[in-house]
C-alpha cells in the first residue's frame, strides 16, 4: 500500500528524546500515520517494566521530509539528536546509492537498521521479508505436488522474470517430462493477444502469473471473457495479496480455479483479532480479509524494533565518525526474542535474514481455501490435519451456477426438435441432475461431432477435447467410460450399463417347403434306405424259397411234420418289410431261422433309423424360424461371406483396436485392412446392415433402441465387453462427487429405468412374433398329405388294374359273382356300422 517518490530516499529515524521524528517522503506522510496510530496503540498494551520515558504517545512524532541532496547531511544531525534506529524503505527506485550511503552510516556507528526492502541493495541487511526466493521454491514446491509436467509462466519485468528462474531450478525438474514456456505481457492493461497465444498456439492450461495484483486481476479477468476459466485451467498467482482481495466482485472471475500464497493465515482467529484492532484504532483501510503483505511488514518490523528499544537501558547517544555501544544491545535484543507477527513467527538466521517461516498456501474454488503449508526448513508443500479439517466445513455446491454442456447428437440419447430444442434421454437426465442440484446451464452441440480419441498430435478431439479446453462444463451423452479419456477427464457413476453387440438384419423366412419333412435325411441316406428296403424284402423271398422250414410245419398232435404253403411270396416279402420298417403288424411270422435272423437284423436297422428321423425331424421343425448364418462374434470372424465393421471413431473402435483376444484381433486386422467397413454414424451402419450382407458392431444401448423401432434387425449373441455410459468433467472437477450423487440417486428412486422405458420403447411399432417352438403351420409337413392324396389315387388305378387284369373266372365262380350284388353289400356294411 506504499509508494515510494521517484526523487526521495525514505527512511525512519526513531529518536529517544522526548520528540520522535520519523524522515520519510513527504507524499508518503498520510499513509504512514495509520501505521503509527496502530503501532503507538499495540506498544502501550504490551507491559514492559521500562521508564515512563519509553511509553510512545501519539504526540510523541513528528514526520520529517529528506531530500536526496541532504541525505547524508540529515542523517548525520538526527544521529547527533540521539537516533535509536532507522528503517530503510521497501523500494528505491533508482536511489541505489542514496540507501547504500545510508546503510553505510548505519553500519559505522552501529544504528540499527532495518531495511522494509525484500532485497539489499549493497550489503546484506536486517529485514523481515522471507527470502527473496521463498515465492520461487514454493511454486515449484507445489508444481511438483501437483505433478505437473507443463505450465506457462507469465511475467512482465526482468526481475518477476528472475524469480521464474528461481523458481525453475529450485525445482529440480525433469526436462524429458517437464516444459515451461514463458511469456512475456507487453506494458498496459490489454493481454488479448497473449492470452489466446497460449489458449490457441501453447495449449497448455497451468499458468503461472508473477505480475503485480492489479495487473494481475486483469490477466484473470479477461481469460475468463475467453472462457479460460473452470476446472481445466489452474493458475497460480505468486502475489501475497491476492487472497486479501474481494475476487468475486470481478465479473467472470469467480469461477477460475487459483492457488495463492501468504504470509498468514487470513482465515484464523489471530488474524481476525488483529484486523478488529486496526479497525478501531487506526484509519488503515484494509481488504476484505486479511492484512496487507506490506502493511504486516511495516507493523512488524516497527514493534519489533521498539520492543527491542525498550527492554534496555540507553545511557549514550549515537553519534557520526564513531560506534554506539547500546547499538549492539538493541541488535542483541532484536534477534533474541521472537515476536508472533503478522507476517508469521519472527526466527532468525546468523546472517540477519528471516528463517523457519511459513507460507500458506490457498486454492480457491467457491472461496479461497487454506489448505496447506510451505515450510522454509523442509521445502515442501505438507497438508496438517487442521488444514483438512478446516476445509472440510466449506461445504461445495453447484447452486446458482451455470454452466456449459456439450452434447452429441445420437438417438434416443440427444435429438434435436423440429423447433430447435433438444430432448432425449440424456436431456431429461440432465433435468432431473440440475432440479437436484439447483444450477442452470446452456447446452451446446459438440463442434466436430465426434465423441473424443485420441489424435496422432496427442490431442483430443470431440466432447473430450472440448472439456480439455475448457470450452465445456460437462459432457452429457452416450460417452463410454475408458481408460484412456479417464486419463484425461473425469467421469461420473456409470448412469447406463452396457456392452458391444452385434446388429444384423433378420434372415428372411424361406419359402414354403412342402417336403420340409425329408430334411431330417440326405438324399444319399433316403436312397440307401430305399434299395436296403428293396434287399432286404428280395433277400427274404429268396431265403423263404430256399430254407425247407419255411415249406414245412409241425404238427403239435402228433408231432410230425406236414406241409405247408409258403407265406413268403414276393409280393407279402415286400409287405413284411415295409410293415417292419413302419413298425407295423403284417400277419407274417418267420418260421425258419434264417429268416428270423434277417428280420431282427432288418427291425433293429429300423428302429435306429426311425429313431434318429424322429428326432431329427423335431429339431428342423422347431429350429427352421430361428436360422442365422452367425450366431456369435467367433462365427462372424470365421467366415468372409458377411463384412462388420464399427463406428470410425470412438470406444467401439478402440476396443477392437487394443484387444489381445484373438478372435478380436483377427476382427480388428480385416476391419483395419478395408477402411471402408466404418462407418461415421450409428445411423448409416444400421442403414448398411439392413442393404447388404453387414454386420454392425455397437453399443447395446442403441442396438436396443434400433431393434425397437425395426423389425428388420436383430441382435447376433450376447455382450462381447462390459462397459458403461458417463458424464465427462474436466479433469480435477470439484462437482464430480456431487454429480455422481444425484445420479446415485436417481438410480436408487428407478428413475434412471423410467426414462429409459420412455425412450427405448415405442408401443407404434409392433413387430410379428415367431410362432412358438411347439406350434406348427401345417407348411413343413404338407407333403405328407400330398403322398397321402396320391396313395390314394393310385390305390383306385391299381384296384381297377386288378380287376381288368384278372383272368376268366370258373362258372362256379361266375354263378357266385353273379347272385352278388356289390350296392346292397355296401349299404348294409354302412348301416352295420352306423348302428355299431
Amino acid at each position: 500500500m506504499f509508494w515510494i517518490a521517484k526523487t526521495l530516499i525514505a527512511f525512519l529515524i526513531l529518536l529517544k528524546t522526548d520528540c520522535y521524528k520519523i524522515a520519510i517522503p513527504a507524499n508518503l506522510i498520510d499513509e504512514v500515520n495509520p501505521v503509527l496510530e496502530f503501532v503507538d496503540f499495540r506498544v502501550q498494551v504490551i507491559p514492559y517494566e521500562t521508564k515512563p520515558l519509553w511509553r510512545i504517545k501519539q504526540e510523541s512524532f513528528k514526520i520529517v521530509g529528506i531530500s536526496i541532496e541532504n541525505g547524508l547531511f540529515s542523517v548525520c544531525n538526527c544521529l547527533i539528536l540521539g537516533a535509536s534506529a532507522i528503517i530503510l524503505p521497501e523500494q528505491y527506485d533508482g536511489h541505489l546509492a542514496a540507501a547504500a550511503i545510508v546503510q553505510s552510516i548505519a553500519d559505522n556507528t552501529n544504528v540499527p537498521c532495518v531495511s522494509l526492502h525484500l532485497s539489499p541493495p549493497t550489503r546484506p541487511s536486517t529485514h523481515l521479508h522471507p527470502h527473496l526466493n521463498a515465492k520461487s521454491l514454493a511454486v515449484a514446491a507445489f508444481i511438483k505436488r501437483e505433478k505437473w509436467k507443463d505450465v506457462v509462466v507469465v511475467f512482465e519485468e526482468p526481475d518477476e522474470l528472475l524469480e521464474i528462474t528461481d523458481m525453475i531450478t529450485a525445482g529440480h525438474f525433469d526436462p524429458d517430462s517437464f516444459s515451461s514456456q514463458l511469456v512475456r505481457l507487453k506494458h498496459g492493461d490489454d493481454y488479448g493477444n497473449e492470452l489466446k497465444h497460449i489458449k490457441n498456439k501453447l495449449d497448455r492450461y497451468r499458468i503461472v502469473i508473477n505480475i503485480p495484483l492489479q495487473k494481475a486481476l486483469h490477466f484473470l479477468e479477461q481469460a475468463a471473457n475467453m472462457s479460460m476459466c473452470g476446472v481445466l485451467y489452474h493458475y497460480v498467482v505468486m502475489d501475497m495479496d491476492l487472497v486479501t482481495v474481494d475476487i468475486d466482485s470481478i465479473r467472470g472471475i469467480e469461477d477460475c480455479n487459483i492457488t495463492s500464497f501468504g504470509v498468514h493465515d487470513v482465515n484464523s482467529e489471530y488474524i481476525e483479532d488483529i484486523r478488529q484492532e486496526i479497525v478501531h484504532k487506526s484509519s488503515i483501510r484494509l481488504p476484505k480479509k486479511g492484512v496487507p503483505y506490506t502493511t504486516s511488514i511495516w507493523i512488524d518490523t516497527l514493534r519489533l524494533l521498539i520492543r527491542s528499544m525498550k527492554s534496555i537501558q540507553i545511557w549514550d547517544e549515537p553519534r557520526c565518525g564513531s560506534s554506539w555501544k547500546s547499538g549492539s544491545d538493541i541488535k542483541k535484543r532484536f534477534f533474541e526474542n521472537p515476536l508472533a507477527g503478522i507476517s508469521g513467527d519472527l526466527h532468525w538466521a546468523p546472517s540477519g535474514e528471516r528463517s523457519n517461516y511459513t507460507l500458506h498456501v490457498y486454492r480457491r474454488t467457491l472461496s479461497f481455501q487454506k489448505f496447506a503449508e510451505w515450510s522454509s526448513r523442509t521445502r515442501r508443500i505438507a497438508s496438517s490435519e487442521a488444514v483438512v479439517i478446516a476445509n472440510s466445513s466449506e461445504k461445495l455446491t453447484l447452486e446458482g451456477k451455470h454452466l456449459k454442456i456439450s452434447v452429441y447428437l445420437e438417438a434416443p440419447f440427444v435429438m434435436i426438435t423440429s423447433n430447435g430444442s433438444y430432448e432425449g434421454y440424456c436431456i431429461d437426465l440432465l433435468h432431473k441432475i440440475a432440479n437436484i442440484l439447483k444450477f442452470t446451464y446452456t447446452i451446446q452441440k459438440v463442434r466436430d461431432n465426434a465423441y473424443g480419441s485420441k489424435e496422432s498430435n496427442g490431442k483430443w478431439s470431440g466432447m473430450v477435447g472440448e472439456l480439455q479446453r475448457g470450452d465445456a462444463d460437462l459432457a452429457v451423452a452416450s460417452l463410454t467410460i475408458s481408460y484412456g479419456r479417464s486419463e484425461v477427464i473425469d467421469f461420473t457413476v456409470p448412469y447406463m450399463h452396457l456392452g458391444i453387440s452385434i446388429l444384423f438384419k433378420k434372415p428372411r423366412i424361406r419359402d414354403s417347403d412342402w417336403f420340409k419333412f425329408m430334411d431330417p435325411l440326405s438324399t444319399q441316406v433316403w436312397i440307401m434306405t430305399f434299395a436296403s428296403y428293396f434287399v432286404v424284402s428280395v433277400a427274404i423271398w429268396i431265403i423263404a424259397k430256399i430254407s425247407p422250414y419255411e415249406q414245412f410245419e409241425r404238427d403239435e398232435d402228433n408231432g410230425q411234420y406236414k406241409p405247408v404253403d409258403n407265406q413268403f411270396s414276393l409280393r407279402n416279402s415286400f409287405w413284411f418289410t415295409v410293415c417292419s420298417l413302419m413298425q407295423q403288424g403284417s400277419e407274417l411270422c418267420p418260421r425258419a431261422a434264417s429268416t428270423r435272423l434277417l428280420t431282427g437284423i432288418w427291425w433293429f436297422f429300423a428302429l435306429i433309423l426311425i429313431s434318429s428321423y424322429t428326432a431329427n425331424l423335431a429339431a428342423v421343425l422347431t429350429t427352421r424360424r430361428m436360422e442365422t448364418p452367425i450366431e456369435n462374434a467367433d462365427d462372424l470372424a470365421a467366415q468372409t461371406k458377411i463384412k462388420y465393421g464399427t463406428l470410425g471413431r470412438g470406444s467401439t473402435m478402440s476396443f477392437f483396436n487394443e484387444s489381445k483376444i484373438e478372435t478380436y484381433e483377427r476382427m480388428w486386422q480385416l476391419m483395419s485392412s478395408s477402411p471402408g467397413l466404418f462407418v461415421q454414424s450409428s445411423k448409416e451402419g444400421i442403414a448398411r446392415v439392413k442393404s447388404s450382407d453387414y454386420a454392425y458392431l455397437m453399443e447395446s444401448s442403441m442396438l436396443e433402441y434400433a431393434v425397437e423401432r425395426d423389425c428388420e434387425l436383430m441382435q447376433i449373441g450376447g455382450l462381447i465387453d462390459q462397459k458403461g455410459y458417463g458424464i465427462g468433467l474436466p479433469k480435477g472437477s470439484p462437482y464430480r462427487e456431487l454429480i455422481s450423487t444425484a445420479i446415485l440417486r436417481l438410480q436408487e428412486k428407478t428413475e434412471l429405468t423410467e426414462l429409459k422405458e420412455k425412450w427405448w420403447k415405442d408401443k407404434s411399432v409392433v413387430c410379428e412374433q415367431p410362432k412358438r417352438k411347439d406350434q406348427d403351420d401345417g407348411e413343413s409337413i404338407g407333403g405328407i398329405f400330398i403322398i397321402l392324396v396320391v396313395g390314394l389315387v393310385l390305390t383306385a388305378v391299381l384296384v381297377i388294374f386288378e380287376l381288368i387284369t384278372t383272368r376268366k373266372p370258373s362258372p362256379a365262380q361266375s354263378q357266385v359273382i353273379r347272385h352278388v350284388n356289390v350296392i346292397p353289400s355296401f349299404k348294409l356294411g354302412f348301416f352295420r356300422w352306423n348302428v355299431n
